[in-house]
């Protein structure tokens, strides 16, 4: 690889470039053109993943004995950007608040490096452009059409950008996401006008009961390991003059440990109970979508990715413990399932106040970029070469 500094213009340039153009999840059409166009430019061949995802090689590194998969999210957010930036997103509530935007122009350089380097490079790496990855399908769809298949991977490589530190770069050891899930609360009342109000079953109300209720389960319940619970959306009523017989909720339940998170989500259900006895109301609750399950980084890789951290970060590398696992949840749980994997975060937290991810205000100090982009190599270079070196003394 050649100097990483060599490559800031392209990776600022692409950055930019998806960060002004946002699309929702399965709705990347333009997103997904631009990669397809980039990347034949390349010589890379594409195997399209309906609507919008694709998986790409390179036609000269199919030989390797090694095969590395890296994975990139293509969506955005459905949130109106507030960062002020020149490239701010042109697309009206909907913004690259999650680091999307950086991810893609880091794959597609390393793209550009590979196509550059040919056969000198010890992998075949195979990219994934995963859409809806925010909405938790993106993963089904890339596995559906074969993205760890023929060959099956040797490795599985993602990193996600986070704001919380200034400049660095993270490794779990172990387990490195938490198992999360929405649960649909539907609270049914019974309609009646509000003057005959005595002849209804006031929904609102029993909705209250279940916010309180579940923001004192938060407060007060204490897992074996960090775990949260609290309500995201809540809709119900027509009008003013209506008193209201339904209102749905989505609850949001994330824990590192499963047991937690199961007890969460039974504690709820007694509390749904008791409140459906107070008030008169039926209240319905289930998983709107299968839990996200927790995944962990495989021990092998993780020592090659704190050894190319070390190498490139210096003392701005951390090695997290379990007991550091952020309360977030990926779908490419998937991947991890099928095949040794590793996930880095890179760390890219400005001097002025730091936003959290999915944050209208949510800004990155693009000095990262060159950075990560020369940790991606490395890693998928010492993918490679392991994996000669253990087929030479095999």
């Amino acid at each position: 690889m050649k100097n990483r500094e060599e490559y800031r213009e392209e990776l600022i340039r692409l950055r930019r470039h998806f960060h002004r153009y946002p699309e929702l999840a399965l709705k990347e059409e333009k997103t997904s053109a631009f990669i397809r166009e980039y990347l034949e430019s390349l010589g890379y061949r594409l195997s399209a993943v309906p609507p919008t995802g694709w998986i790409a090689q390179l036609p000269e590194l199919s030989g390797k004995k090694c095969t590395a998969v890296l994975r990139a999210e293509m969506d955005a957010l459905p949130i109106q950007e507030q960062t002020g930036l020149k490239f701010a997103s042109g697309h009206e509530g909907c913004m690259h608040a999650c680091g999307h935007d950086a991810i893609l122009a880091v794959a597609l350089t390393m793209a550009k490096i590979l196509a550059e380097e040919g056969t000198s490079f010890p992998a075949n790496v195979r990219f994934l452009f995963e859409p809806a990855e925010e909405i938790g399908e993106g993963a089904s769809r890339m596995l559906a059409a074969g993205a760890l298949e023929n060959p099956k991977p040797d490795a599985f490589v993602m990193f996600h950008f986070a704001t919380d530190m200034e400049f660095g770069m993270a490794v779990h050891e172990g387990q490195t996401s938490a198992m999360i899930a929405g649960v649909r609360v539907i609270v049914h009342g019974k309609s009646s006008h509000w003057s005959e109000a005595q002849k209804g079953i006031d929904s609102i109300y029993a909705a209250s009961l279940v916010g309180t209720a579940v923001h004192d389960l938060d407060k007060e319940y204490r897992g074996s390991s960090p775990c949260l619970v609290g309500i995201g959306t809540i809709h119900g009523g027509k009008y003013a003059n209506i008193v209201a017989d339904r209102v749905e909720m989505d609850v949001n339940i994330r824990a590192v440990k499963e047991a937690d998170f199961y007890e969460l989500y039974r504690r709820l259900g007694l509390i749904l109970k008791e409140i459906e006895l107070k008030t008169g109301t039926v209240i319905e609750m289930e998983f709107a979508k299968d839990p996200v399950l927790a995944f962990a980084n495989d021990p092998e890789l993780t020592r090659i990715g704190e050894a190319v951290g070390r190498k490139i970060f210096g003392d701005r590398f951390v090695l997290e413990g379990e007991d550091e696992v952020f309360l977030s949840g990926d779908n490419a749980y998937r991947y991890f399932q099928r095949t040794r994997g590793l996930f880095a975060v890179f760390l890219a937290g400005t001097s002025e106040k730091n936003f959290p991810l999915h944050h209208p205000k949510f800004a990155m100090d693009e000095k990262i970029l060159t950075y990560s982009l020369e940790a991606i190599y490395e890693i998928l270079r010492e993918i490679g070469e392991e994996k000669e070196k253990k087929e030479m003394e095999g």
